[in-house]
């Protein structure tokens, strides 16, 4: 036996433990971590995550590609099994100064459809520039997709085209710190999510209410706090049309009035506006802001 085909050859040594050592300098360079924004998500809604990259490198760092070659890649998996992407996103250029971090926010449902319910594995790597293949991949955080409860559905045509008909629906949800409320709007013929639309977090001594005005909009009366109440009006487009705060009144308890036009107001409440009041209380004085020479 050759004995000496066994030992490597000292210039193929030397490129091996140089290659090695450039491998660790260049972790050392860039880190890369990612934090999901919440550990739970209604189905439907955007799963989103802040991704945060610290330079290193000695050097500022622009970060671009393309929809072919992207700078910013995921890696998802549910329940041990690969989730493909849907489509490839240029993300916009990322310019880290030297020794600084940045931090970006960034929502994986534009890239992947995150349609079943189930537990989630992500991580996310990033190419660096130039003509190289070097990157750099971030920690695994998990996150979880469920389907909520829905407490309150309606169907409804559209003015417009008639052919059309959607699907409201009100879904309370357990989030990270309590109960939220989420109101959906879906294409009923092909069931497909138009909007998933975060309400807030609720209290449940007044279960939520809804109903549809002329325009087939949907409006809803919630509670926030024991004293206050939200009112929200979505389009059949899945759009926000409105949203305010209500007291609740001195006589009668906080509800939906339809009118005989079709128009949808609110009930056994009074309007409240948090940033008229905030400003309020901030031009009232303290005796502690009164003038010294008042005490003399």
């Amino acid at each position: 036996m050759n004995y000496h085909s066994l030992i490597p050859q000292k210039p193929l040594l030397i490129s091996v433990l140089l290659g090695f050592l450039a491998c660790l300098q260049a972790h050392a360079q860039v880190s890369v971590y990612l934090k999901m924004d919440k550990k739970n998500y209604l189905l439907g809604e955007p799963v989103s995550a802040t991704l945060t990259i610290t330079n290193n490198a000695g050097r500022q760092i622009t970060l671009k590609g393309d929809n072919i070659n992207p700078w910013l890649n995921f890696q998802l998996s549910q329940s041990g099994r690969t989730v493909p992407p849907a489509r490839k996103i240029a993300y916009k250029p990322t310019v880290i100064p030297v020794g600084q971090t940045v931090a970006r926010k960034v929502v994986m449902t534009t890239s992947y459809a995150l349609g079943t319910v189930g537990n989630y594995t992500a991580s996310a790597s990033i190419n660096m520039p130039g003509a190289t293949i070097t990157g750099f991949t971030s920690n695994r955080s998990h996150f979880t997709i469920t389907s909520g409860r829905n407490i309150w559905t309606q169907y409804a045509g559209l003015p417009s085209s008639p052919d059309q008909v959607r699907e409201y629906r009100l879904v309370t949800f357990t989030g990270d710190n309590g109960l939220d409320l989420y109101a959906q709007v879906l294409d009923k013929k092909s069931g497909r999510r138009i909007a998933t639309i975060p309400m807030g977090k609720i209290l449940t001594f007044k279960n939520p209410t809804a109903t549809l005005d002329r325009a087939n909009n949907m409006h809803a009366l919630y509670q926030v706090k024991p004293d206050l109440f939200a009112h929200c009006c979505i389009s059949p487009q899945g759009n926000v049309v409105s949203a305010q705060y209500h007291k609740r009144g001195k006589v009668g308890a906080p509800r939906l009035i339809t009118f005989g036009d079709g128009n949808v107001r609110v009930g056994g409440t009074t309007p409240y506006d948090p940033v008229a009041e905030a400003a309020k209380k901030s031009r009232i004085r303290k005796l502690s802001d009164r003038p010294p020479f008042l005490y003399k």
